[in-house]
């Protein structure tokens, strides 16, 4: 009768032991997965806002180019546009080089130019994209909103004043189309002080940028470009470019 007793004690206590030892298993696999729930929602928070982010530049370069082909618009009686070509023509070709491109050369910098913010925001007639820094232009909250970290525009202190703005748009490979108007028209006659008018086919490329302030450990790295310039960049920037032709209006030159 104690054998059978003492049997019964053991038997308890193994059981007892069995039971503690899943349960602490069981806490310590809700605990894991606690962990990884957490772990997995903050990449989805981080992912999300870098997402947005890269939204929110694509928006920059959509409406820079939006922007461009309302200032031609605006700009093709007046001879505005045509006579900003043509002092790029006479002064230097853009360089590409910063944004990774091939730089121009004799066989493609036909009428190539350059406009960026700073210039088109002093154009009239021209409805420029609402591109603010939190707290400027009375814009207490900036562009991008107020849970955003980044901002339009760059940060790059090697950059010149030229590419220091909020967008940069390039005009190349431009072609200037024979016959505009129609034949024996005022604007297709030659000769000194006649009006007449030339339509171009152009590439053109607008480059949105946004940046991140503060200072990070590791935030610059060094860009090779294809020309073998060696530029440091910043890690924390987003870049988006939009690129696309267009045909002009017919464009008024004096001869």
């Amino acid at each position: 009768m104690k054998s059978r007793i003492r049997t019964h004690k053991r038997s308890r206590t193994t059981q007892e032991g069995a039971v503690m030892l899943i349960v602490m298993l069981l806490i310590l696999t809700a605990t894991a997965l606690a962990g990884v729930s957490l772990q997995a929602a903050q990449y989805e928070l981080r992912a999300a806002g870098f997402d947005r982010s890269a939204v929110q530049t694509q928006y920059v370069s959509e409406s820079a180019m939006a922007t461009t082909l309302s200032w031609v618009d605006a700009t093709s009686m007046d001879s505005g546009f045509i006579t900003h070509v043509e002092k790029w023509n006479n002064a230097t070709r853009p360089d590409l080089g910063f944004f990774g491109e091939p730089v121009l050369t004799a066989g493609n910098e036909q009428d190539a130019t350059r406009t960026t913010w700073g210039q088109q925001s002093r154009l009239t007639n021209v409805v420029l994209p609402p591109l603010t820094m939190p707290g400027g232009d009375n814009d207490p909250i900036g562009t991008f909103g107020p849970r955003s970290n980044l901002h339009p525009g760059v940060e790059d202190l090697d950059v010149t004043d030229e590419l220091s703005t909020d967008y940069v748009v390039d005009m190349y490979d431009c072609l200037r189309l024979p016959g505009t108007g129609s034949p024996g028209s005022q604007v297709n006659q030659v000769g000194s002080g006649v009006i007449r008018s030339v339509q171009m086919y152009c590439v053109v490329t607008a480059r949105g940028r946004s940046f991140m302030f503060g200072t990070f450990t590791g935030k610059n790295k060094i860009w090779t470009t294809a020309d073998g310039t060696k530029l440091p960049t910043s890690r924390y920037a987003m870049a988006h470019d939009s690129r696309g032709t267009i045909l002009t209006p017919p464009l008024v030159i004096m001869n």
